[in-house]
């Protein structure tokens, strides 16, 4: 008897590993159709356009993610549906050096390979193109939350729109959905003068002064749980 149950769990291990196997299979084999631009039905791939095309030679998926949404660390910021001119001025700040916090050391040697012409094709896709169908922040916003108030109170409001997704300047950031790992370390290092490229950074110094570190905490768990909406191309962009 003791012979006949230990086949059986000798079987069932071999019939596990062997669908193992064969899910492992059919997955290595639908990435190499991706990377041959075919589609796991075996019909060609669409197309990729110039600005996603460039987004992947330039490896920004790997830090940032296919779409944009999911960083590789918690403390990069999420890309998709963010502003044009905000990720101008990032890409050019990065590059010149005046924009040096956090992960951005990580990042400027892959960005002195970029040109300016590919800095701007590059802005224009993370903002009209990248993760157009996929939800940036968790979406689930409590008003009444301790971050919720602060952000009206510190008038976080006022110069990133109520929604933290419609600043009152382009080249502010859309703040929402950003990962609180990522929004605490950018306010903490405003607030202690490690951010502090451009006007605009140094003019929020002053508003972070007010805040203590409790309070960036809850401001950070508030910003990701609100969602950033994709930037629909304008007419005049769909027709160039």
């Amino acid at each position: 008897m003791r012979r006949i149950i230990t086949t059986l769990i000798l079987l069932v291990l071999a019939i596990t590993l062997a669908g193992c196997e064969c899910a492992d299979r059919e997955e290595r084999i639908a990435e190499a159709k991706t990377r041959q631009g075919l589609d796991n039905s075996g019909a060609e791939a669409a197309p990729l356009s110039v600005g996603a095309q460039l987004y992947r030679d330039k490896t920004c998926n790997t830090c940032h993610g296919d779409n944009g949404v999911k960083p590789l660390l918690p403390n990069y910021p999420v890309l998709a549906h963010q502003g044009e001119e905000y990720v101008l001025k990032q890409l050019r700040e990065i590059k010149s050096g005046d924009s040096h916090n956090g992960q951005t050391a990580a990042m400027k040697p892959i960005i002195e390979n970029v040109t300016e012409e590919e800095i701007i094709i590059l802005a224009k896709f993370i903002a009209t193109e990248l993760g157009a169908d996929k939800q940036v922040g968790t979406g689930i916003v409590d008003p009444e939350s301790p971050g919720a108030i602060l952000f009206k109170k510190r008038t976080c409001w006022s110069c990133h729109g109520k929604d933290g997704a419609t600043p009152i300047l382009k080249k502010y950031p859309r703040i929402a959905g950003n990962t609180k790992e990522y929004a605490l370390q950018q306010m903490t290092d405003i607030k202690n003068g490690d951010r502090a490229n451009g006007m605009d950074v140094l003019g929020m110094k002053g508003i972070m002064h007010l805040v203590n570190e409790e309070e960036i905490a809850h401001l950070a768990e508030y910003i990701s749980t609100l969602t950033r909406p994709f930037i629909e191309p304008s007419v005049e962009e769909t027709t160039k």
